[in-house]
């Protein structure tokens, strides 16, 4: 059987655009081409099709009559390439696309809006889709390709990915501002918890293994009163005044009236937030820009740290 001839690009524009301009020099300057090249790639097409596409006289050059009835398909073709080839390209350079993030909900409110703010309109054709977790369950959105990057503490629990450091979030005390320790203003030791009532995090946040890394750990902070699994139900538990809890910098709305915060010492302790990204595997363009931005807009917060 014998194999068909395909037909080209190169050859399809030349048509067209010979049919628009009426002239082969015409259509030549249009395509960046010479004109020998297109005179070939229309008789190439014309042996492929097997038909006359246009009546050539010395003077005139007119579209054949079984051409005209196809003309319109062609022109719809090429400009349906075109489109997927721009918005491919788009993609490509990371101009449009859609990009998933998992974050921690205290990076969800204190830093993100300020950072999609810019991003956007840097890059108004890139769609997000934000998720709030944990740092476990922002790194297994990550794992499992629910997400594209996460915003997480360091965690050893979830296999094959890889953590770059971009925030330095230092820990301080929390208290009700009605508690006897946020009478007083400037830093605290951490021994000077274990007279309170202190609530700490599970074993599966990234807050956990910080404080367990204490030496010596607090008796309070190793057998606390209670345990949760995520800031904000720490947050309702200050404000009710049902203890103190050690929480990063950036957990802790500084214009909240119910709550203080004190910065600890002896030693200081930061948690460190980083991009969590699948190990060995290439983000897409729109990530990798959203990546790039993120990084650069957090900067300052890994040189100096929240409030300083």
């Amino acid at each position: 059987m014998a194999k068909q001839k395909q037909v080209t690009l190169t050859q399809l524009r030349s048509f067209v655009a010979v049919a628009r301009q009426g002239s082969f020099t015409r259509a030549a300057e249009t395509l960046g081409m010479s004109q020998p090249s297109v005179t070939a790639a229309i008789q190439q097409l014309e042996q492929t099709l097997g038909l006359t596409l246009f009546d050539r006289s010395t003077k005139t050059l007119r579209l054949a009559a079984a051409s005209r009835s196809f003309l319109p398909a062609m022109e719809r073709v090429l400009n349906d390439m075109d489109t997927t080839l721009s918005g491919v390209q788009s993609i490509v350079e990371g101009q449009s696309g859609h990009v998933a993030v998992a974050v921690l909900p205290s990076v969800a409110t204190r830093i993100l809006p300020e950072t999609i703010k810019g991003y956007s309109k840097a890059f108004p054709g890139i769609r997000l889709a934000l998720r709030d977790d944990n740092s476990f369950g922002i790194c297994e959105k990550v794992a499992n390709g629910e997400v594209d990057i996460g915003v997480a503490g360091r965690t050893d629990q979830v296999m094959g990915l890889e953590f770059e450091p971009i925030i330095r979030d230092p820990f301080g005390v929390a208290m009700h501002r009605s508690h006897p320790m946020a009478s007083e203003q400037g830093p605290v030791r951490w021994q000077e918890l274990a007279a309170y009532p202190f609530i700490s995090f599970a074993s599966d946040t990234g807050i956990r293994p910080i404080l367990d890394s204490l030496d010596p750990v607090p008796e309070n902070i190793s057998v606390p009163w209670v345990e949760v699994s995520n800031i904000a139900t720490v947050l309702s538990l200050l404000k009710a005044n049902q203890g103190i809890s050690a929480l990063p910098q950036m957990s802790v709305d500084p214009r909240d009236r119910d709550i203080a915060f004190r910065i600890l010492i002896d030693p200081p302790k930061f948690r460190e937030l980083g991009l969590v990204t699948r190990k060995g595997r290439s983000l897409p363009p729109a990530a990798q820009k959203f990546v790039d931005y993120m990084k650069a807009a957090l900067r300052p917060y890994w040189e100096r740290g929240p409030g300083s």
